[in-house]
């Protein structure tokens, strides 16, 4: 029996120091100017054996609950240059919403290298109707989560006045849908397509199950807008990357 178990556990090491390779390798051999990491289709594995060194490289100035740690140091390692950025991450219990990006209002006005940000992740699991962020895969996790740190890549090039424009531009329903398909977009081109569709997948089956039976499919892409992209709309972006090929 003994010799069984040890194998299970040589076994179980080389493949955690082979995907930490792996990690090593996509993260150190990109050049720093592409600020772009080799696609993975499922991150699972490659978090856990990375995690060690993405808390080293990712935590300095970061807030983040334990229960995601792993899920958020990975997402913030296609964002290089947000290394030193003060990112808040913090749970609320709350029914409406499932995840959203703002600067703290005290940095408004501060320089971009300065300012600070939250990133809230309504979770309240109780009288909750909406899909929860706790209950999705950690591939689909990863995913939104770049999401929300692709808001801040463009907050950070925004000056006070330029990111009270955005919240003014709230108001207008074409100002958002353009202002969250892009940054979908930024998402997808910094490595994380997979963990895009696989948060829209889980989205799409969550709110169906809300919906009555034989009523449309509000994931399906009608006319020419959309606010954030559609499955089939990230898979033609993904299918015309370079990144992907």
């Amino acid at each position: 029996m003994l010799v069984p178990f040890l194998f299970c556990i040589v076994n179980s090491y080389f493949i955690r120091i082979f995907y930490l390779m792996i990690y090593f390798i996509s993260y150190l051999l990109v050049p720093a100017t592409a600020q772009t990491r080799k696609p993975m289709e499922d991150i699972t594995l490659a978090m856990d054996s990375a995690y060690s060194f993405l808390k080293e490289m990712n935590s300095i100035n970061k807030k983040i609950p334990p229960v995601y740690e792993k899920q958020v140091l990975y997402a913030l390692s296609y964002f290089p240059e947000l290394a030193q950025t003060k990112i808040r991450l913090k749970i609320k219990k709350s029914r409406g919403g499932i995840i959203s990006t703002r600067p703290t209002v005290g940095s408004l006005l501060r320089r971009s290298s300065k300012r600070s940000y939250i990133v809230a992740i309504n979770d309240s699991i109780e009288g909750r109707k909406l899909p929860s962020f706790s209950n999705a895969g950690v591939n689909g996790q990863v995913g939104i989560l770049g999401h929300e740190f692709s808001h801040i890549i463009y907050f950070q090039n925004k000056t006070g006045f330029g990111l009270m424009g955005i919240l003014i531009g709230h108001v207008s329903r074409k100002y958002m849908d353009h202002f969250e398909n892009k940054t979908d977009s930024v998402d997808i081109e910094r490595g994380l397509g997979y963990q895009l569709i696989d948060w829209n997948l889980y989205l799409e089956k969550g709110f169906r199950a809300l919906l009555p039976p034989g009523a449309p499919n509000p994931f399906e892409k009608t006319g020419t807008r959309e606010r954030y992209m559609s499955i089939d709309h990230i898979r033609g972006v993904m299918a015309k990357s370079a990144l992907y090929q």
